[in-house]
């Protein structure tokens, strides 16, 4: 009896563990693992944006190396390099005495000269009272009328030298041309000048461009009072076409471009035109997580094609590389509008995988983008 007892309970834990086992089994293959996987909807458009970057250098509008025109010993001097001056303000002056004491000269003649013409045209008045009464001669009448008109030319022409005494006596101040900065003093104090001779160098204070070469195709497409971005030194501006040069530099094959800037940025520094050229190309934008190289130089994408029930199966799809730029690539091929694609991941996928989409963060991609 005993024995029989023991080979019933045994029978019994058998086919207890027997059945367990094949739940178990039966749970597993109902339910596989299926790795996740985050996708992106594919959006076409017709033109992807090239930044490109030339560079240029930063001058005022306007430099100058100002001086006198006439010669002299350099009198005072009243600003330095650093002031900032404002048109027409006076920068330094010539030694004048010279030029006075011509003044006087001339001065003195014209007041002898007047006297003079005063006394002919008097004496001219009282024969051509006489001429009338018969009582001066016709020789007489001319010869006083003649000197008075000597006596006028005369005037006239010391006249004339005063006033080129004067101009002389303008052109000895050194006055600024235009709102400026001094950015050199090339003499001191008592220094002869000669005519022309730079005494200071001016740079315009409020005025600042760019000016840098581009192809010429490029500049094919651009017009003056354009927008244009500029970098210098980590520092951004925005910046207006003002100009653009007729000539090609036979240098470097460029065509010249003036862009005014707003910012007083120093001259001489390198700055950068950065420029935006739409590329007439039928494509999507994908991260480069996106991308994975294929079979002989080719590039793959994984798409998902949706089976239900929030599963999809890996395809793989060519499609050519056109642009990379912050991370992104322009990319064109075997995909269609509405295609989703694996947005990252893809060594841990192969094409034929089944796997889980992942509806969150196909959510949260979307928000992002818009």
């Amino acid at each position: 009896i005993r024995i029989a007892t023991c080979v019933a309970l045994a029978a019994i834990a058998v086919g207890v563990l027997q059945g367990c086992n094949g739940e178990t089994y039966a749970s597993t293959q109902a339910e596989p693992y299926l790795h996740r996987v985050h996708t992106l909807e594919v959006n076409h458009q017709e033109s992807y944006t090239v930044t490109r970057e030339f560079a240029g250098e930063v001058q005022a509008g306007q430099r100058s190396q100002v001086g006198f025109e006439f010669p002299g010993r350099l009198e005072s001097l009243f600003v330095n390099e650093g002031d900032t001056v404002v048109a027409g303000q006076l920068l330094a002056t010539l030694d004048t005495r010279l030029l006075e004491a011509e003044r006087d000269e001339l001065q003195a003649g014209k007041a002898e000269l007047v006297a003079q013409r005063n006394t002919a045209r008097r004496n001219l008045e009282r024969v051509e009272s006489l001429q009338a009464s018969n009582l001066a001669s016709e020789r007489e009448l001319d010869e006083l009328s003649g000197r008075v008109r000597v006596l006028s030319a005369s005037l006239d022409r010391v006249n004339a030298a005063l006033a080129a005494n004067r101009i002389r006596f303008e052109k000895s101040e050194l006055r600024a041309p235009f709102y400026a900065q001094i950015s050199r003093r090339s003499l001191d104090s008592g220094a002869v000048v000669a005519p022309g001779e730079p005494v200071f160098g001016l740079v315009e204070a409020d005025s600042r461009e760019v000016r840098s070469g581009v192809p010429a195709t490029l500049a094919g497409h651009l017009e003056i009072g354009d927008a244009m971005k500029v970098s210098m030194n980590g520092l951004e501006s925005t910046g207006r076409l003002i100009a653009k040069s007729p000539d090609i530099d036979p240098a470097t094959r460029s065509k010249p471009l003036r862009i005014r800037l707003d910012e007083s940025w120093p001259p001489g520094s390198l700055a950068y035109l950065q420029i935006d050229l739409p590329i007439e190309t039928h494509g999507t934008w994908l991260p480069e997580t996106a991308i994975t190289a294929g079979a002989r130089g080719t590039w793959l994408v994984y798409a998902a094609m949706e089976q239900g029930d929030a599963q999809a199966q890996i395809e793989s799809r060519t499609v050519t590389i056109h642009h990379a730029q912050g991370g992104d690539v322009f990319v064109s091929g075997a995909l269609e509008d509405g295609d989703h694609v694996v947005a990252a991941g893809l060594h841990r996928l192969a094409p034929g995988q089944r796997v889980r989409l992942d509806k969150q963060a196909i959510a949260a991609h979307v928000r992002e983008n818009n």
